[in-house]
């Protein structure tokens, strides 16, 4: 439940001390607790001895920690719980619902950065000084996304190389009015029906392209594209991920045929049976790759606000045409970002992400997949993905139209693919999980 990462500036008997007070906030260490040792604790870590007991002789004078000569090391047992546990799904109940819910795959997830995280951040972007409003984004946002990037995604760039958008939207807005006029744009098929839609309202023709299990089929592809959009890191519809020998070969024949590869980013912070893989780009020689990401599926759906990196010459490119359009984010807003990415708030935000996938996945192990298999569905889903995404499908339609008839009585609507019904669980709120869960597993 603890880990330390030496690549980051904080140093390790900070990370350790951090970390253990997490673990008793969340709730996942309480009051009276025994602790590991000092040694054991050191060789679980791969550091050094005298880490963890800074670390620890750091807690106790906080008196998180009780040492007691001769005694194991325990939590305080009269400390309170620092902060409520996040909330485990309700038991699930029957009520009747004011109005649906999506199970239809999206980005991002349940939850997101803490409400005092949020305020810290606000408060420092509302006290900063103003600075010059710098189209491309403001420095210190660029540089922020940069670290986040070579830490998190093992993508090494430079500030001058990002640019931050008002969102995955307007940033694909943005590469394809960059590109040029009446591009070729080849998507997935099937693929996220999110970003695709922007394509003809650019003005630009969107090619559908032959997928598998392991994204788009290389040998399939269109000799006359111009650019493609794919999401290699979370394939449509299950989330499962494009693996390196596709990977090369894709970015091998998008540099014969000239042709730039546009890489949606979503969602791959938040594999939890996988370490993410890392973007094209960070693979990429001689092709040109741009890369699309958005802060909302890491601090929140309702922010717009996002990112692109592509190599300097395209960068450029792409800074001229934010010249003419402007910057959609605000610097309060981008200084708030900022101060979230550097602060650490993301990295223990996605931990605790993971960890609630876990156990809805466990819950819907238990509970809604059996049921469906007890009802005649036929499940598919992916062990690579983050695990609560299902593809559901009948023989019997007389069954079939029993499920879809449930679904409406318990207000749930879902996704649809040519396999069958698109179940997705890791976007809900607590609530909504648990009427989704009484409703499939009454």
């Amino acid at each position: 439940m603890l880990t330390v990462d030496r690549s980051l500036p904080t140093s390790l008997p900070v990370q350790i001390a951090a970390g253990m007070r997490d673990l008793v906030a969340s709730g996942r260490l309480a009051a009276g607790d025994r602790v590991p040792s000092t040694r054991e604790l050191a060789e679980r870590l791969h550091v050094s001895r005298g880490s963890v007991v800074a670390a620890y002789d750091q807690l106790t004078a906080e008196g998180i920690l009780l040492a007691t000569q001769g005694a194991p090391t325990v939590v305080h047992p009269e400390l309170p719980r620092l902060a409520a546990p996040h909330p485990r799904p309700a038991p699930p109940t029957r009520r009747s619902r004011p109005r649906a819910i999506s199970l239809a795959p999206t980005s991002g997830h349940a939850g997101t950065i803490r409400p005092a995280a949020w305020r810290r951040a606000w408060r420092e972007a509302a006290a900063a000084a103003d600075q010059p409003v710098d189209k491309a984004g403001q420095p210190y946002l660029r540089a922020a996304v940069a670290e986040h990037l070579r830490l998190a995604r093992g993508l090494p760039t430079q500030p001058g190389n990002v640019l931050v958008t008002g969102g995955a939207r307007e940033g694909l807005l943005l590469i394809l009015m960059s590109l040029g006029k009446a591009l070729r744009v080849g998507v997935e098929d099937p693929g996220h029906p999110g970003l695709r839609r922007i394509i003809p309202l650019a003005g630009h023709t969107p090619v559908t392209c032959v997928t598998d299990g392991q994204g788009v089929v290389v040998d399939k592809l269109p000799s006359n594209l111009d650019a493609v959009l794919v999401t290699p890191s979370h394939l449509y519809p299950l989330g499962a991920f494009m693996p390196a020998p596709r990977r090369i070969a894709l970015l091998e024949w998008a540099a014969r045929a000239g042709v730039v590869v546009i890489e949606d980013d979503f969602n791959s912070e938040l594999r939890y049976r996988l370490s993410p893989q890392p973007p094209l780009a960070a693979l990429a020689r001689e092709a040109t790759v741009v890369t699309l990401g958005t802060f909302s599926t890491l601090l929140s759906r309702q922010l717009n606000a996002g990112y692109v990196v592509a190599d300097t010459t395209t960068a450029d490119t792409l800074r001229r045409t934010r010249e003419v359009m402007g910057m959609p984010v605000s610097t309060v807003t981008q200084h708030a970002i900022a101060h979230l990415l550097n602060a650490g708030d993301v990295r223990r935000t996605t931990k605790k992400v993971h960890a609630r996938l876990v156990e809805r996945r466990e819950i819907l192990n238990s509970t809604v997949f059996p049921a469906l298999r007890a009802a005649g569905a036929r499940l598919k889903y992916s062990e690579d993905s983050l695990g609560v995404d299902a593809i559901v499908d009948f023989a019997d339609a007389a069954k079939a139209a029993a499920f879809d008839a449930r679904l409406a009585r318990g207000g749930l609507t879902c996704g649809r693919t040519g396999a069958g019904l698109i179940l997705s669980f890791g976007h809900l709120s607590d609530e909504d999980f648990a009427h989704a869960v009484s409703v499939l597993a009454p």
